[in-house]
C-alpha cells in the first residue's frame, strides 16, 4: 500500500477531454460512461504482456499499473511510480496509448506532461504540487488536439527523449519535436506524443474529427490535421513488420472490419 508523501521527484501528465461538457448535455450518461470506460480499458489492454511477444518492460508484472490514475469528469491523471527514468517512460507510453484510443475513437484528448515536486495519496485521491501544475498550464495553453511534453521531463531524463536513447529504433517514433500551436497565436517547441504512429484508420484520418463546428473548434481541429500531415511527411507512420515490434507499441486498427487494412487517407 503506497502512503502519502511529499515526493520531490515525479512525472506526471494531465490529460483533458475536449467538448466532453458537451457530451454530458447531449449523450445518455451509462452510454457515455460504457464509452469513457472502453477507451481506459483498451489502452490498459495494449500495454499487457503476451507470452512470446517482444515487450518494452519484460520484467514488469502485469498486475502492477504502469503508473498510479486519477480520473475525475473529463480529466485523466497520471503520475510515475517513482523518480527513475523507466518509470518515467511507463507513464510516457501509457499516456500515448491513451491519446491514440480516445482521439481514434472521437473522443479528442489534450494533454501536457511535467516533471517535478508533487504530494501524492492514492488512498484519498489526492494528487497536488508543481508538476501538475505545470502539467495543467500546458494543457491549457495548446491550441489543438494533442499531448505535449514540458522542457522539465527534458531536463530530468535527457538520456529517455534523445535519439541515442537505450530504446532508440523501438520509441523515438512515438517522440515527434514539433511546433506546437498555443492559444496565444505562436507556437512553442516541444517534444510530442506521436498518436499518428502505428494507429491505422480505415476510414483515414480525416473521419477521427469534427468537420464542422465553431471557429475555435475548427482551428483545433486544423491545426490537429496540420500535425498528422507533418506526421506522414516524417515517415514515422507505422512498422509494416511488427513481429519483433514490443507489444506496448503495436499497430491499433480502427475499421469495420478485419485487419490488415489501408489508412483510409494521405493523413
Amino acid at each position: 500500500m503506497i502512503a502519502p508523501q511529499i515526493i520531490p521527484r515525479r512525472t506526471v501528465a494531465f490529460l483533458d477531454i475536449l467538448g466532453f461538457r458537451q457530451s454530458v448535455l447531449t449523450t445518455p450518461l451509462p452510454e457515455l460512461a460504457v464509452k469513457y470506460e472502453q477507451r481506459i480499458a483498451e489502452a490498459d489492454a495494449m500495454n499487457h504482456l503476451v507470452s512470446g511477444i517482444p515487450s518494452l518492460f519484460p520484467n514488469h508484472s502485469p498486475s502492477t499499473p504502469s503508473c498510479q490514475r486519477f480520473v475525475f469528469s473529463d480529466s485523466i491523471i497520471l503520475v510515475s511510480v517513482d523518480d527513475t527514468a523507466v518509470s518515467a517512460l511507463k507513464l510516457l507510453i501509457h499516456a500515448w496509448r491513451l491519446s491514440q484510443s480516445f482521439i481514434a475513437f472521437q473522443m479528442p484528448l489534450r494533454g501536457g506532461i511535467a516533471f517535478g515536486e508533487l504530494y501524492s495519496n492514492p488512498l484519498r485521491n489526492i494528487c497536488l504540487g508543481r508538476a501538475l501544475t505545470t502539467a495543467y498550464d500546458l494543457e491549457q495553453s495548446q491550441a489543438w488536439i494533442g499531448v505535449a511534453i514540458h522542457s522539465s521531463v527534458e531536463e530530468a531524463f535527457p538520456e529517455l527523449l534523445s535519439p541515442d536513447n537505450e530504446y532508440h529504433g523501438l520509441i523515438d517514433d512515438i517522440f515527434l519535436r514539433y511546433p506546437v500551436p498555443m492559444k496565444n497565436g505562436t507556437s512553442e517547441r516541444l517534444t510530442t506524443l506521436n498518436w499518428r504512429f502505428n494507429l491505422v484508420v480505415e476510414k483515414g484520418t480525416r473521419s477521427l474529427f469534427a468537420s464542422d463546428g465553431p471557429p475555435d473548434v475548427m482551428q483545433k481541429v486544423a491545426n490537429t490535421l496540420k500535425y498528422a500531415e507533418t506526421v506522414v511527411g516524417s515517415g514515422r507512420i507505422y512498422v509494416a513488420d511488427q513481429s519483433n515490434l514490443p507489444v506496448e507499441l503495436r499497430s491499433m486498427w480502427i475499421g469495420g472490419k478485419e485487419p490488415p487494412f489501408p489508412h483510409g487517407d494521405n493523413l
